[in-house]
């Protein structure tokens, strides 16, 4: 797999069945790496392969590898974005089969963050047992009890979610890199992103997003270690903003998914006081 969020949700489906290698460890910008030598030998070694989306996914060694190797694809992108399985041992034509990849390394630079939903995760989920099924016919008995225990516990965090976030729907919070826009579909809020298409705002920009931040009633700023935040310093510093490191590419998906609805809930009671944090039905004042 690509990243370490993807290795956290095969280990739920694979148990002691799989041995999972990252491609992107989440100390580096994913979409920036490149790969090593090192990374090339781990490929060439697994049986299946689950993409995101990211440019290294298409770069000319990891594509020959997948060629050589016969390395079964799985794409864990949204539907419609190659949103396709296919397995290289049964391709054959050499480059012919490959014309629909783009030689643009910033084709999918900016995707969506699908990992950072639960809801997502759980689809996700679905293609994962169905892949290791597929390989791995002695394990399908394992591979679905293990699903259906995923599916469950992706629904609880989803539901734990929902209930603390229902008070802050319609609200604005602000991120440097745009990572977490399909938590902020799942769950009502906007996102304002100070990072645009991978790159710092302009001086203008700058303007109108301190403008906003004055404006936004969640006085946070999410940024993540893989990118360097000076904008999004900039802006905390003027608009009052409290600059938070949350890392969308570790490993524990659910950790840091509570660790941001906990973070802007208590940003929520700071503006508005904890009474309106209440859900209706615990008849709190």
């Amino acid at each position: 797999m690509t990243i370490p969020p993807q290795k956290w949700l095969v280990e739920k489906i694979g148990g002691d069945r799989v041995v999972c290698h990252v491609l992107v460890a989440a100390k580096n910008d994913p979409h920036t790496y490149l790969g090593t030598d090192a990374d090339a030998a781990r490929l060439a070694r697994c049986r299946l392969f689950f993409t995101i989306g990211l440019p290294i996914e298409k770069a000319p060694w990891c594509q020959a590898v997948l060629r050589s190797r016969g390395v079964s694809v799985v794409s864990l992108g949204e539907e419609g974005e190659d949103d396709h399985d296919h397995d290289h041992a049964d391709h054959h034509g050499g480059e012919e089969q490959h014309q629909d990849v783009s030689d643009d390394p910033h084709e999918h630079e900016h995707g969506r963050h699908v990992w950072l939903s639960p809801r997502r995760l759980s689809r996700q989920a679905e293609k994962i047992a169905e892949a290791l099924c597929r390989v791995d016919p002695s394990g399908a008995v394992e591979y679905q009890k293990n699903l259906v225990k995923t599916q469950e516990e992706l629904r609880e965090l989803d539901r734990e979610l929902s209930q603390k976030l229902e008070p802050l729907r319609g609200q604005t919070f602000f991120v440097f890199h745009p990572a977490w826009e399909c938590f902020a579909e799942d769950y009502g809020l906007i996102q304002q992103a100070v990072q645009v298409q991978g790159k710092e705002p302009s001086d203008h920009e700058m303007t109108e997003l301190q403008r906003k931040a004055r404006q936004t009633k969640l006085k946070v700023i999410l940024v993540q270690p893989q990118f360097s935040s000076r904008a999004a310093e900039a802006i905390a510093e003027v608009a009052g903003l409290q600059v938070v490191v949350a890392d969308p590419l570790t490993e524990e998906i659910p950790t840091v998914l509570r660790q941001v609805a906990d973070l802007l809930v208590s940003a929520y009671r700071e503006t508005y006081g904890a009474a309106r944090t209440e859900t209706p039905s615990t008849g709190q004042p």
